[in-house]
């Protein structure tokens, strides 16, 4: 399609000569030039100048968050006590905002990047507290599995035909499932047997709920409006 440079109108690629105005739409070259300098196409680039900005900021500030947050500590206890939790916590966070500016609309990347992040984050936890080693015993497991359960729902959202009250069903399922897990992975560390307790209340409460929700689902789909139903 090209576009008239006199009355901005749209015209098919047969017209030499604009039926509005009659005059030659232009060349190829002022046609892109009017494209690149659509507003459509200046909103982008401020947006993406924006972000840019934005970024830059919560970089300035987190690095002065992590300067004022060791100095103090040095200053009040002539050594590392708690300032290297904040600056972790710092870091992750400003890592995390560096992947919602700019690669949110890249799912994969961002929930590799993401996970990585969080990772990272727990093992220099570990690393800085005293006592038992907890990390690659209950961290890792237990981000892995819920990175998964985000994973699993994400992946049936994309892929379902009819996204209704079936996502939150199997999310509701995911959620009494990771539940599961994570009991599993704390009983192991603290007592080196699994013993499940709170996690099974919390999935046969769930349960129920999930099944009402896969019930109406396939009740609408056969033409029955929870509107009606509820009198909406």
């Amino acid at each position: 399609m090209a576009l008239c440079l006199n009355c901005g109108i749209e015209l098919d690629d047969k017209y030499q000569v604009c039926p509005l105005c009659g005059k030659e739409p232009g060349s190829v070259d002022e046609q892109n030039n009017i494209i690149r300098n659509s507003p459509s196409e200046i909103i982008n680039l401020q947006r993406r100048e924006n972000r840019r900005y934005l970024w830059e900021l919560s970089g300035i500030l987190s690095f002065s968050g992590i300067v004022v947050c060791t100095i103090v500590d040095l200053l009040m206890n002539k050594g590392l006590k708690w300032s290297p939790y904040t600056d972790v916590a710092i870091t992750a966070t400003w890592i995390i905002l560096t992947l919602l500016l700019f690669v949110f609309r890249k799912p994969v990347i961002f929930t590799v990047m993401m996970m990585l992040n969080i990772l990272a984050s727990l093992f220099l936890f570990d690393l800085i507290a005293d006592g038992r080693s907890w990390f690659f015993t209950i961290g890792l497991p237990v981000t892995t599995a819920a990175f998964i359960s985000i994973i699993i729902i994400a992946v049936l959202y994309k892929t379902s035909h009819f996204k209704g009250l079936n996502i939150i069903a199997a999310g509701l399922l995911i959620i009494a499932g990771f539940c599961i897990v994570t009991e599993m992975i704390l009983d192991n560390w603290l007592r080196g047997a699994v013993d499940l307790k709170w996690s099974l209340i919390s999935g046969v409460s769930i349960l129920p709920a999930a099944l009402i929700f896969l019930f109406y689902h396939y009740r609408l789909k056969k033409g029955n409006m929870l509107d009606g139903f509820f009198h909406i």
